[in-house]
């Protein structure tokens, strides 16, 4: 057994560097002489998807959670792997199921897992948005932020769907939110600029852009919308 331990800390050393091969190959051998670790298999998965084998991978945390129920890290990576290849539905299925056990008090799940389920919710969120599912997207983004409220990032994306379901003032509110995070979030004054404009304040919204330009010079977008909307005022001057 002290040869398996030895092997793992090893695999997870490899793993935690980027050493793929050396990890899998130290991770196999576990395997041939004890095939019922469920870690071994979440680290086996993790390898898989960073090599861009997501079927593979999903078998493996599959495999994880068939030996340990309870394996957090492996269903987070489960639901986030799922979101990648579109099994929506199934992904949400995990991410509910790892919700459920912490609303029964059943697990309490570390900041990590917090924040990879947090992350989760996000990235299906993101999905539904490019499908233009917007309603479905905020909800999403609603999980996440009920698990990692500050998270800036995703308050931002967040008022990108508010704002194409027509809801300018929950858009507008998420990037404050985010500004609040972070005030030198450059995407959400970009954001909060283009709201602006749409309400018909081009003197904020070009402050917005300005400032947003004074931040990260090299954003095209604010420098394209800024110097539209100088002509546009210019013109109704």
């Amino acid at each position: 057994m002290s040869e398996i331990r030895r092997s793992l800390h090893q695999a997870t050393a490899a793993l935690e560097s980027g050493e793929f091969a050396k990890a899998e190959s130290l991770l196999l051998e576990v395997l041939r002489q004890a095939p019922t670790y469920a870690n071994v298999y979440n680290m086996l998965g993790v390898i898989a998807s960073h090599r861009n084998t997501p079927q593979e991978a999903i078998t493996l945390f599959r495999q994880a959670l068939n030996l340990n129920p309870e394996y957090q890290e492996a269903q987070v990576n489960l639901a986030i792997t799922l979101t990648e290849v579109g099994a929506y539905d199934q992904a949400a299925q995990e991410v509910g199921a790892l919700e459920q056990r912490e609303t029964t008090g059943q697990t309490c799940l570390s900041p990590g897992v917090l924040g990879k389920l947090a992350n989760a919710h996000a990235d299906l969120g993101q999905k539904y948005h490019t499908l233009r599912l917007y309603a479905q997207a905020v909800v999403e983004y609603d999980k996440a932020l009920g698990l990692c409220p500050t998270f800036a990032d995703i308050h931002v994306r967040r008022a990108l769907s508010c704002r194409e379901l027509g809801d300018d003032a929950g858009a507008r509110g998420s990037l404050q939110r985010a500004l609040e995070l972070n005030p030198n979030y450059v995407e959400a004054y970009v954001n909060l600029g283009l709201l602006h404009q749409k309400a018909g304040n081009l003197s904020e919204a070009v402050k917005t852009w300005e400032h947003a330009l004074e931040l990260n010079p090299e954003h095209r977008l604010a420098r394209i919308y800024l110097v539209h909307a100088r002509a546009s005022r210019a013109t109704v001057e």
